[in-house]
């Protein structure tokens, strides 16, 4: 039975190394445990002269094995808080009665509205550019854009059964280009999906709702994916021209800092937003943009098919690590980088040197209301990240207190009950939480 032996540790090494990309001591020496745990046990248990007991160990081990996977593949059933094959959003949505659910992928969609005549792309967001550190532009510099192509329209998403189709603004964001000819900006947005619009209509996202509840001029710098630097750059790029008085950092608690910052910091172009005189001069660079993004769309529509044969890969590599089981002992819980810490002191020092002042959003996920019993302090690492925020001198408003705590059934604000983006009601709901809180901070908004 050595190979037994042998199978067991190569399998515990495996799984001790192939986790989540975490930079923690303290997540680190788990799976290490687990992997010695593994060794000592399968030593003692092959050295027994016992061969009854060696069968016994064996057999039961295999029926742990099988009832866990069994429990695992349940929990995907009945929370698929990753749906990457998109199987379980189509079956709740027939299942609530909406039958013309869109199966289309978003360049399916792109593809016929460009026969439709309409000038359409598909959207394209900055974190694209972190592993090659921007995007080549032949034998000059890298250029790193942090919006979209400018002045089309956009297919975004789809959670509810429809696309989410905006007209982007000059610089390729989520906005009515009117937005940047009013005489002055009172708010600007930076976050990733949540504060660019996914997956609603347009209008019906955080800024279009924080519009029609004030009157104010509102500007949404969200994308896809942004994490920390990438929020940072935003401000640098963007902002800083605007200078208005409000300013909404939206953190995103399932992976801000989980990916997004472990993956951004890796990006020698993205450090350098932590100096405070660097720019790629991106408000004046849009033609170049615009140029670089519609070259790479052929591109992404052939890497579109490898795609998602990855994503497949993705999604049974969880089942196999137990992901779900893992994300309800803790095993997936988060490192509060330093780095964070001084990226938000970066940003509150660059709005306040215009006089504006900078506002921590933190936004909850789905994960969170999924479970039956949860500690909301403790999950996701809230407390700390909070405390973190607000020994900065940041004003925090708490989505989860302010929305999801005392709400009836938090899981209706998301599409069909399913792991995703808010849904409509739901970023009402942020956006009026938002505009209250801001006015009891700074009285009434003008």
């Amino acid at each position: 039975m050595a190979w037994l032996f042998l199978l067991a540790v190569i399998v515990a090494f495996a799984y001790t190394n192939w986790h989540d990309n975490e930079e923690s001591l303290d997540r680190e020496l788990k799976y290490y445990l687990i992997f010695l745990f593994c060794v000592v046990f399968w030593g003692a248990v092959l050295r027994s002269k016992n061969d009854e007991f060696r069968l016994n160990v064996v057999l039961v081990s295999i029926s742990l094995m099988v009832g866990v996977y069994l429990v695992e593949i349940v929990l995907y059933m009945i929370y698929p808080e990753v749906d990457l094959t998109g199987n379980s959003r189509l079956l709740r949505a027939k299942q609530s009665g909406v039958f013309h659910y869109d199966t289309r992928d978003k360049y399916e969609v792109y593809k016929d509205l460009i026969k439709e005549g309409v000038d359409a792309v598909p959207s394209i967001h900055p974190h694209l550019w972190i592993k090659t550190n921007g995007m080549p532009k032949g034998d000059a510099k890298a250029l790193y854009p942090l919006g979209g192509v400018s002045n089309k329209t956009v297919v975004y998403c789809n959670e509810s059964g429809k696309f989410t189709i905006f007209e982007s603004d000059r610089y390729g964001f989520n906005n009515p280009d009117l937005e940047w000819a009013a005489e002055k900006t009172d708010w600007i947005l930076v976050g990733d999906s949540f504060t660019e619009g996914a997956c609603v209509k347009p209008g019906e996202g955080i800024a279009g709702q924080i519009r029609q509840q004030t009157g104010n001029s509102v500007i949404n710098l969200g994308s896809s994916g942004n994490g920390p630097l990438l929020q940072l750059a935003g401000l640098k790029e963007y902002a800083q021209t605007r200078t208005p008085r409000i300013v909404l950092w939206f953190y995103y608690e399932m992976n801000d800092l989980k990916d997004d910052l472990v993956a951004e910091k890796s990006s020698f172009l993205l450090r350098q937003y932590l100096r405070t005189e660097f720019s790629q001069d991106l408000l004046n660079r849009q033609a170049e943009i615009d140029a670089s993004l519609n070259a790479y769309i052929p591109l992404a529509e052939k890497e579109r098919e490898a795609r998602g044969k990855t994503e497949r890969i993705i999604f049974w590599t969880r089942i196999l690590r137990l992901y779900h089981i893992r994300q309800r002992i803790g095993f997936n819980d988060l490192t509060v980088d330093p780095l964070f810490a001084k990226i938000l002191t970066k940003a509150r020092d660059r709005v306040a040197a215009w006089n504006g002042k900078l506002y921590l959003v933190y936004l909850p996920e789905f994960s969170r209301y999924a479970k039956a019993s949860i500690n909301h302090g403790d999950f996701r690492k809230r407390n700390e990240v909070l405390r973190v925020v607000e020994s900065l001198g940041i004003p925090v408003i708490d989505i989860h207190q302010e929305v999801f705590a005392n709400h009836p059934d938090p899981l209706t604000l998301f599409p069909f009950r399913i792991y995703g983006h808010y849904n409509a009601e739901g970023y009402t709901r942020v956006a009026s939480a938002i505009v209250e809180s801001v006015k009891k901070s700074r009285g009434q908004l003008q």
